[in-house]
């Protein structure tokens, strides 16, 4: 226990304030010399520079401050020009707040209590609204009048912001349509949301301790161990596809989503589970797998309709026969173009695999393919198919996979926009090319399928070493044109 020591100061007292108030010219204002004052404010202020909670002293009619080193810390850039100087001076920006509370006291001797009270105060990080739990009590003299407040607070405005997040993200969980629910690690459910109750069909007091092992079907419970040991080492699990069971016993689709969830000290204390419901998005992705299967068997019997007429017309010598058979390759080509929409998303398709596609027929050692992962059309998907068909086709009649050793390059590469690209298709190692007397339907069909459905420009070059054919076109034929 300290023991108050009369005096010019408070020696007993250790700590920056008791320094600066013993220090202070109190003879300058209207409470005199610290040898003058009467013994309710010594009294006051000893227990204040004693004490480890913050505490302010609001003496007399102007409020003259007296505070502790517990409370400097809460006025921010206030101190120490606070020290000594009428409240009004240092507490401008909340007096109309604050001087009727410290009225109050002064005037009537009750003591004003508030929890969480909220204060509009500037100090020296910009205006802000702070909290406090506050105690304000009279300090009365030797008659028995009120002489001052002393004020006790402990600022809560971290615990303020953190209880209104909590309660804004408790409103948040209550009212999603997602499932949220939490475990701790032994994978017991801690937590259930109305969202959960919705998907899965039981209520929040039929599952609260029980194990989340009771939604897995029955060859997925391997999963849930899985992700526990995944939230056990601090991971995020990000959103994954799986099924889950209800309480009628039926199985939803879902979007699954788990993290770890952090006790005080920072460590792992269970796991939070996102869930929502995806069986529309299923249900789509299986209609547009019939659609599309039904779609690539109607194209393949189209195909399939025109090979047939084409052989019954041209079967009469072997020029018609020979037309019969480009024509059939040419078909096939198309068709596997097809192939690679209705695989992929119908409106555009990876260049490479496109190209790989066309290429099917011959051995993969012949090409050398270069480029970036690049995205094209529709359109240019079967311009490019055909236009790949042609060229491969001339090739390993006159060209370089005409002979062992031949080699095609391929390469290609976008613009900095990603709005346009150029390729090239050059040979080598295949005989000497001679410049043709005139051009081929072949070199009509790459040009008017490249340049036009393409929106681009193609040049041919018979080239001695070997043919090379160069396109500069649009990413996007259909929207260029269309």
């Amino acid at each position: 226990m300290r023991i108050f020591v009369s005096g010019p100061g408070f020696v007993r007292h250790n700590g920056e304030l008791a320094r600066l108030i013993g220090s202070f010219d109190w003879s300058r204002t209207r409470v005199g010399p610290i040898s003058r004052w009467p013994p309710c404010l010594r009294s006051a202020v000893d227990v204040m520079l004693g004490a480890n909670i913050q505490i302010v002293i609001f003496w007399g009619p102007q409020f003259l401050a007296l505070y502790n080193d517990a409370y400097a810390p809460t006025i921010g850039t206030k101190h120490p020009h606070a020290l000594g100087r009428p409240a009004r001076e240092h507490w401008a920006e909340l007096w109309t707040d604050l001087e009727p509370l410290l009225k109050r006291v002064l005037e009537t001797g009750e003591t004003v209590s508030a929890k969480d009270r909220p204060f509009y105060i500037e100090r020296g990080r910009g205006p802000e609204t702070v909290y406090f739990d506050i105690s304000y009590s009279p300090v009365h003299d030797e008659e028995g009048a009120v002489a001052g407040v002393f004020c006790i607070v402990n600022e809560t405005t971290e615990v303020k912001r953190a209880q209104d997040l909590e309660r804004r993200l408790a409103a948040i969980i209550a009212s999603t349509d997602d499932a949220i629910l939490s475990t701790d690690l032994d994978m017991t459910i801690t937590s259930w949301n109305r969202g959960a109750e919705r998907l899965y069909g039981y209520r929040a007091d039929e599952m609260i301790g029980r194990s989340v092992l009771a939604l897995n079907p029955e060859d997925r419970s391997d999963e849930e161990y899985e992700l526990f040991r995944r939230v056990g080492l601090g991971e995020h699990v990000p959103p994954y596809e799986t099924a889950r069971r209800r309480s009628d016993g039926t199985l939803v689709d879902v979007s699954l989503t788990v993290s770890p969830i952090y006790g005080g000290a920072g460590e792992i204390v269970g796991a939070s589970k996102i869930a929502r419901d995806i069986t529309a998005k299923k249900q789509f992705e299986r209609f547009q797998a019939m659609a599309m299967g039904e779609l690539k068997h109607r194209i393949k019997n189209v195909l399939s309709t025109v090979t047939a007429i084409a052989r019954q017309t041209f079967t009469n010598g072997d020029e018609e026969r020979a037309a019969t058979r480009i024509f059939d390759e040419r078909l096939a080509s198309l068709a596997r173009a097809q192939d690679v929409l209705t695989t992929g998303s119908w409106e555009e398709a990876d260049l490479r695999t496109v190209i790989d596609t066309a290429l099917l027929p011959y051995s993969p050692d012949r090409f050398r393919i270069e480029g970036p992962a690049m995205s094209v059309g529709a359109h240019a998907v079967t311009a490019l198919t055909l236009a790949f068909h042609e060229l491969a086709t001339n090739a390993a009649k006159y060209g370089a996979l005409s002979r062992d050793g031949g080699l095609v390059s391929i390469h290609w590469q976008a613009s900095r926009d990603l709005a346009r690209f150029k390729l090239r298709w050059s040979e080598e190692g295949g005989p000497e090319v001679v410049i043709p007397t005139r051009r081929g339907f072949g070199s009509k069909l790459i040009e008017r399928l490249l340049a036009s459905e393409l929106k681009g420009e193609v040049r041919l070059e018979f080239a001695p070493s070997g043919l090379i054919c160069e396109v500069d076109a649009s990413l996007r034929a259909e929207a260029a044109g269309r």
